[in-house]
């Protein structure tokens, strides 16, 4: 007998069931599909709004801090003090403040005299307690020495630039030094006013490689600290001579040479020391002592420059002297003959010989002459 093999069919029970399984499953990938696309949209569409907003509203400017003190060191804007501010000041320094001897103001005298600057082309801060370089009737002394005897009112220190080797020398090596010559002068006589001044900014092209002006700053800031620990006041007059965006002198204040004050710059600097001028009761003891004669510095001890090791050019041991042309000899001019006038005088006739006169001799008559008879009247 045969077996006969059918095929089982389902039953159409479970037919439906796998068709409604995967109805089912199909609807809830798209709406998982669905929800997924809408929440991706939503936040691209945050995003965009964030941007947006960010975009319109302005960026708040950061808050200055109003509160930060400035030092008390920095002398700030006065009126200006006037020539008689300058002439009872004393100036000590180096060559830029030679200078201040040998150039002229607008009123045609020279920024400072003799009598009130000491400096000394070459010198640095150590040499304020070690050069004897100011003359006086009484001897030849250092800075610090001459200064118990000039006894002056208030003292403008200009120290530093001789002092520079962004190579070899830090701020603080130099400020060791310079406060202790400070130090001397102050206990040298403790009456005068002493304010510090800046170190001028040397020019973008300079002769001395060793010098920048980021070692300028440096010093600078060093000596404002100094300042504020020592009570002493600081003149910032590198921001009167520096160009705000570079850091280096303005054009037409420097020479040359990259460091040396032109007139122009001496013009700048001057209006700023006397409208930063620091005025406090006079605290010397009266009357003054004797002061002997002053002679005045002697600028020129140093002959070798310590920035490049080289002899001084002339321009910096006699600043604002210009060298004569040499005169120039006028040809030789033929000597004018001035015309005399001659006198023609009239020719001596020569002298003709005068032939004496032949005198003839008459013959002598001997008889005597007939007279003629006397006429007969007739009558």
């Amino acid at each position: 007998m045969k077996r006969s093999y059918r095929r089982k069919r389902p039953y159409r029970a479970d037919r439906i069931l796998i068709i409604l399984l995967s109805v089912f499953a199909f609807v809830c990938l798209a709406l998982c599909g669905y929800y997924g696309y809408l929440i991706l949209h939503k936040d691209q569409d945050a995003a965009e709004y964030r941007n947006e907003e960010r975009e319109t509203t302005p960026a708040e400017e950061p808050k200055m801090d109003d509160s930060s003190p400035v030092s008390e060191a920095i002398l700030e804007k006065t009126d200006d003090a006037g020539r008689e501010y300058i002439d009872e000041t004393l100036f000590l320094g180096d060559s830029n403040t030679v200078r201040f001897m040998n150039y002229l103001d607008d009123d045609g005298y020279t920024f400072t005299s003799a009598a009130n600057t000491i400096a000394v082309v070459g010198i640095g801060a150590e040499g304020i307690t070690s050069v004897a370089c100011e003359q006086l009737s009484w001897g030849t002394y250092t800075m610090a020495d001459a200064v118990s005897l000039l006894q002056p009112r208030r003292i403008i220190m200009t120290f530093g630039t001789n002092n520079l080797d962004s190579f070899n020398m830090t701020a603080d090596l130099f400020i060791e030094s310079y406060e202790s010559q400070i130090l001397a002068v102050e206990n040298s006589y403790p009456y005068a006013d002493l304010i510090i001044n800046s170190i001028p900014p040397c020019a973008a092209v300079s002769n001395y490689p060793i010098i920048s002006i980021e070692q300028i700053r440096e010093y600078n800031d060093a000596i404002l600290k100094m300042c504020e620990k020592n009570e002493w006041k600081f003149l910032n007059s590198f921001e009167a001579l520096s160009d705000s965006k570079t850091g280096y002198a303005k054009q037409g204040y420097i020479e040359a040479d990259g460091i040396h004050l032109t007139g122009e710059g001496l013009d700048a600097l001057f209006d700023y020391i006397r409208t930063h001028a620091w005025i406090k009761e006079d605290e010397r003891p009266m009357p003054l002592n004797e002061i002997p004669y002053i002679y005045g510095p002697v600028t020129e001890i140093f002959t070798v420059d310590p920035l490049n090791n080289q002899p001084f050019d002339e321009s910096v041991l006699h600043p604002g002297y210009v060298e004569p042309a040499p005169a120039e000899v006028p040809a030789a001019e033929e000597p004018v003959i001035e015309e005399v006038p001659v006198v023609t005088e009239e020719p001596i006739p020569e002298e003709v010989p005068v032939e004496e006169p032949v005198i003839t001799e008459e013959p002598v008559i001997t008889e005597e002459p007939v007279l003629p008879e006397d006429p007969i009247d007739g009558g």
